[in-house]
């Protein structure tokens, strides 16, 4: 059992650090840095000495230990004073992080802050060689910094203390102590975690949420998702947007309990996350993994990185208003779904379902693309290039179809089917519609698990969007390839970047057109690799 309250607090304690704070990218950082710390070179060597903070900072000797740090216990840092970012606690904290990077992996830090004494007789002391005298730990004696406010003090102390001394000092000068935050419990999640970088096998996943309350602010939601996500090494790619959260990842399988709980603690995803999270039957061992996925005709890992992305909306729809995502018709577990498309079956062979109203509309919701390597047994693909296509699809399709019509739906992991669904109830009225639970990843994990025995009624390969491109699900080759006409389940981009277009080509094609759809885009494709030779 998850100990909610420590992960509530953490969770609390990093969305209120990260408050307001401005994302830059790696690039931008790494030029900042560099014009930064050249600045300061020219300031420390001028005579500009006094338009810096130097920070003299200290790091916990327990801490050291604990994350083998191997630089001084003693570090300077310059600041200058028109440096209102690095003035708060994330900002402060960041720069001391940047400077020793092994605190990164800390999950709870605390800082405290003192400036130098004055003794009597005109010299100054820094606060343990005062503590020393005393008796007393330095840490204690040190100030508290929990909020901007107190950091912003800090630094207006210490230049006024710098303006009464600066017969003994070059500079405004800070002692920052940092340890371990006590009061900060690690969340449960992490306790007893194993070394996702000792995994051996990679699990892929999905899953997606749709709060009711919606994000409020998706950009900082984004820098919380990359800050607690940071101790599992997940990859992936993840949508973030006002309406919720949609996200494709490979975890490190030693850690994905871990993960999960993580995940489920996340208030805007936790029990909005619908059905659960979609996991992959199969993991993938590491080797497996680095070449499972076809980038650029290459073998490359699924995914290289974790990308959060903003977006307008989780799955583009081209729906001029939102709608109730929590009133989407009924959810169909795989199982369930398994039996009532193999009860159709029989029925439509044995020519027992003589009114064609008994029999349920099956409904593939993906795109043209999807449906011609993969379908279920029966279902209906709606010729779609793009999913916001499907509202007219729908239309005339359903157009003389009683409202009480049983319709059933599927999509790769769900999601496109909780706005069909919503569409189908809210705007055009239908009573009797079901979606499949977790869509074809559900169905197909599912049906390795519990009736491995079963014939599956999903035949050929169901899409999935990484670098995998395609997961087979039966041996079954339903789509023809682009070039040749031949039957192939095999699924790919067109190699010519100005096209990278979605296809089926079979092996040979592939091979022949070098990746490419069509003889004008092999053209395009061999003269540019000339020229880059």
């Amino acid at each position: 059992m998850m100990c909610l309250d420590s992960t509530s607090h953490y969770f609390t304690s990093i969305r209120n650090a990260l408050e307001g704070s401005k994302e830059l990218t790696r690039k931008e950082l790494l030029e900042q840095e560099k014009t930064r710390n050249q600045h300061l070179r020219d300031l420390l060597t001028g005579h500009e000495q006094t338009s810096v903070f130097e920070v003299r900072v200290y790091i916990d000797a327990e801490l050291r230990n604990e994350l083998h740090i191997k630089k001084e216990k003693r570090a300077r840092m310059f600041i200058q004073k028109d440096d209102t970012n690095t003035k708060t606690l994330f900002g402060i904290m960041e720069e001391v992080k940047l400077f020793f990077p092994a605190l990164r992996m800390c999950h709870s830090l605390s800082l405290r802050a003192d400036l130098p004494t004055s003794m009597a007789v005109g010299s100054i002391l820094c606060p343990e060689e005062s503590c020393e005298e005393t008796g007393t730990d330095p840490y204690e004696s040190y100030r508290s910094m929990d909020n901007d406010q107190s950091v912003v003090k800090i630094f207006q102390d210490a230049e006024n203390f710098f303006l009464s001394h600066n017969q003994n000092l070059k500079r405004p000068l800070i002692y920052l102590h940092v340890r371990r935050d006590d009061k900060l419990s690690m969340p449960s999640y992490l306790k007893g975690m194993s070394n996702p970088k000792e995994t051996k096998t990679m699990t892929m996943l999905s899953f997606y949420s749709f709060p009711p309350e919606g994000i409020s602010d998706p950009e900082n939601f984004i820098r919380f998702l990359k800050k607690i996500w940071e101790p599992f090494d997940v990859l992936g790619r993840v949508y973030v947007a006002t309406e919720g959260v949609n996200a494709q990842m490979a975890v490190p399988t030693n850690i994905l309990d871990n993960f999960q709980k993580c995940c489920y603690a996340i208030p805007e995803m936790g029990k909005h996350i619908e059905n659960g999270i979609n996991i992959d039957p199969v993991a993938l061992t590491v080797e497996e993994f680095s070449v499972a996925g076809n980038i650029d005709g290459k073998a490359s890992p699924p995914f290289k990185t974790l990308t959060l992305k903003l977006r307008s909306k989780i799955v583009a729809d081209g729906l001029d208003k939102s709608l109730n995502w929590e009133s989407a018709g009924n959810d169909m577990p795989p199982m369930e779904w398994h039996q009532k498309l193999k009860e159709a079956k029989e029925k439509r062979q044995t020519g027992t379902a003589q009114d064609g109203h008994t029999l349920p509309l099956i409904f593939d919701c993906r795109n043209s693309y999807e449906t011609e390597v993969g379908i279920f047994d029966g279902a209906q693909p709606l010729g779609t290039e793009n999913f916001r296509d499907s509202w007219d699809a729908f239309k005339e399709k359903l157009k003389d179809k009683p409202r009480d019509t049983p319709i059933m739906t599927y999509c790769t992991g769900g999601i496109r089917c909780v706005k069909v669904a919503a569409y189908l109830t809210q705007e055009m009225g239908f009573s009797n519609v079901s979606r499949l639970a977790g869509g074809i990843i559900a169905y197909d994990r599912t049906i390795n698990n519990i009736a491995p025995e079963e014939e599956p009624m999903f035949k050929g390969t169901n899409y999935v969007f990484d670098g995998r491109v395609g997961r087979k699900i039966t041996d079954d080759a339903l789509g023809i390839c682009i070039t040749c006409s031949e039957k192939t389940n095999l699924l790919s981009n067109c190699m010519n970047v100005q096209c990278h277009r979605r296809m089926v080509q079979c092996e040979n094609c592939r091979e022949s057109y070098c990746g490419c759809c069509s003889d004008a885009c092999r053209v395009t494709e061999v003269q540019q690799n000339f020229n880059m030779n």
